[in-house]
């Protein structure tokens, strides 16, 4: 089916011969003659055609007289204001000086009244030398130039030039980088305006964003809804989505923020706990003071601590995990990639080693301490090592090792009373699971990216090594009881290496993995035992743990057929 010459240009039917010449300037921007010379034609056809039918329809004597040949294809945009053609008459002269005035107003270091600037673009958008449509394309790639290399100053204008060359309704396909960049700009604007209204949820956010921040303003540290958090909030929205709107902003101010918001401090909700946490304890030891121990209204009095705990962790938090996490990341950025790789993994052998020492140093109080300490120690490193290595607190990877934990973690439990003790291997193997979900993700990246594909096959081959090593170790504690805690201990080593490796398997693998080792976890804990001469206890600790080694063997299959591990 042919083409009309409406179709070409992309126009409804109209008589107006200034729509069809806008229409005409619009497809001329993106048909380049040299590579599509019979488009050009057919778009040059389509454009005389439809002045014919429109002066057939209604004729303009007017606009017709200020018709002029068409424009050489070769003729290349103007940097500066439309050139004077060969032909001169007094309309485009008259044009380039009003241009060249507009252009001396926005570049004029002193700054010009915004009621002069507008009198300005609109004397050169009212120019009888834009009814010709080689001045027309011109006048709009100068503008588009000159509006973007002025920003902020020529803001107001904006709009305006938008909307009477009617860019917004240019099509995706039809427009040129440098339209699409006034077009995102105007978009930007908008925004400001809303900004600047009192109904914003970031209204207040931006008066902030004015004016540096203040080190010490308790009004500002201690406002709910908590001002800081929309401050950072809408820096992200401006950096993320409306990135013209930085000219707006002082550029030393935003850095003051930026510093200021990555620095560690109290939130609100954190100041306010700490301002009443001693008011809520007073209270508390003033009714245990005044009421009798067996009074029974005592019991829920204990609610009045939970004020001063949660106060006590939030601190916890900041100055022991959050303050040393941006020390540490600003001391590695200064180090070299080896010495990065093992501050921020070092705690993943650590945790093994951990694990292995609990399990054969004897039990008394001296490994009982030692095993809490370095235990508590390991969760630390890990969590400050994954917070200044990515800052994240606790991103989705984090829960996906948190859930997929949970099958190891009853596994644990139910062998429990396998155990010797309970105290220092139990703590060991909770300290090193928990350190693989609070840092797995570093260790996960360091994996993909510090190791080479060879080197990662060659880690994966060792973890089904020690998957094996471990089935075989469960199998020989049924005849050698004492080597049920080796057992035990090899099979949580095995799991926690997988953690690493597991974040890059398909999430569906991962989910299908997830529910059959919960199911068969739940029919092993409420079946009886399989194998004659073998008790409830004993199948819980080798099914279930061979259950949990064949997932191992699924990882490194999987992974090992993937792209993950092959040469670039």
């Amino acid at each position: 089916m042919s083409q009309t010459p409406w179709d070409i240009l992309a126009l409804a039917p109209t008589a107006d011969q200034v729509a069809i010449r806008r229409a005409y300037a619009r497809r001329l921007k993106v048909t380049n003659p040299e590579d599509d010379p019979d488009g050009f034609q057919a778009l040059r056809q389509a454009y005389e055609d439809a002045l014919l039918q429109a002066r057939r329809q209604a004729p303009d004597e007017s606009v017709a007289a200020a018709e002029e040949p068409s424009p050489p294809a070769e003729t290349p945009a103007a940097e500066g204001p439309p050139e004077e053609a060969p032909a001169v008459d007094e309309a485009v002269v008259r044009h380039i000086a009003l241009c060249n005035h507009l252009g001396d107003l926005l570049s004029t270091p002193r700054g010009t009244e915004p009621a002069n600037l507008m009198e300005a673009l609109r004397a050169v958008l009212a120019s009888p030398a834009l009814g010709h449509i080689d001045i027309q394309n011109r006048t709009e790639d100068w503008l588009a130039r000159l509006l973007l290399s002025t920003a902020p100053r020529s803001d107001e204008l904006v709009p305006i030039a938008i909307a009477h060359f009617h860019w917004d309704r240019v099509k995706a396909g039809e427009q040129t980088q440098l339209l699409a960049a006034v077009q995102k700009r105007g978009r930007d604007l908008a925004f400001l305006t809303k900004l600047q209204g009192r109904d914003h949820t970031y209204a207040t956010a931006y008066r902030l964003l004015r004016a540096p921040p203040r080190r010490r303003s308790p009004g500002l540290r201690l406002a709910l809804p908590d001002r800081i958090k929309d401050v950072r909030a809408l820096l992200t929205l401006i950096r993320t989505d409306y990135a013209t709107l930085r000219l707006n902003f002082d550029a030393q101010t935003l850095a003051a923020w930026d510093d200021f918001l990555t620095a560690p401090h109290f939130n609100a909700g954190l100041l306010w706990t700490l301002l009443t946490a001693p008011l809520f304890l007073a209270l508390y030891l003033h009714i245990r003071a005044t009421l009798p121990p067996d009074d029974p209204s005592v019991e829920p009095m204990h609610l009045l601590l939970l004020p001063p705990a949660l106060a006590a962790a939030g601190a916890v938090y900041q100055l022991g995990i959050r303050l040393p996490a941006r020390w540490l990341a600003q001391w590695l950025a200064r180090q070299t990639p080896s010495r990065v790789g093992w501050f921020s993994l070092g705690w993943l052998p650590a945790g093994l080693a951990l694990t292995v020492a609990a399990t054969a140093l004897p039990v008394n109080g001296v490994s009982l301490v030692g095993a809490l300490a370095l235990s508590l120690g390991l969760l630390w490193w890990a969590a400050v090592s994954q917070l200044a290595g990515s800052g994240d607190r606790l991103p989705t990877a984090g829960l996906s090792l948190l859930i997929n934990a949970i099958p190891l973690a009853a596994w644990l439990v139910w062998t429990a009373p396998n155990l010797p003790t309970e105290a220092p291997q139990q703590m060991a193997l909770a300290a090193t699971l928990g350190a693989v979900v609070l840092g797995g993700t570093q260790a996960a990246r360091g994996w993909m990216e510090r190791l080479t594909p060879a080197w990662r096959r060659a880690s994966l081959w060792l973890l089904a090594l020690g998957a094996l090593g471990a089935s075989a170790a469960l199998w020989l504690s049924l005849s050698h009881l004492a080597l049920v805690p080796w057992a035990i201990t090899a099979v949580a080593c095995v799991q926690s290496l997988d953690r690493i490796p597991s974040l890059l398997l398909p999430g569906r693998l991962v989910k299908y993995r997830y529910y059959v080792l919960y199911a068969f976890g739940a029919v092993l804990q409420g079946s009886s035992p399989w194998v004659a001469g073998m008790t409830e206890m004993q199948g819980i600790l080798v099914f279930g743990g061979l259950a949990l080694t064949t997932s191992v063997g699924v990882t490194v299959a999987r992974l090992l057929r993937s792209d993950h591990t092959r040469p670039a």
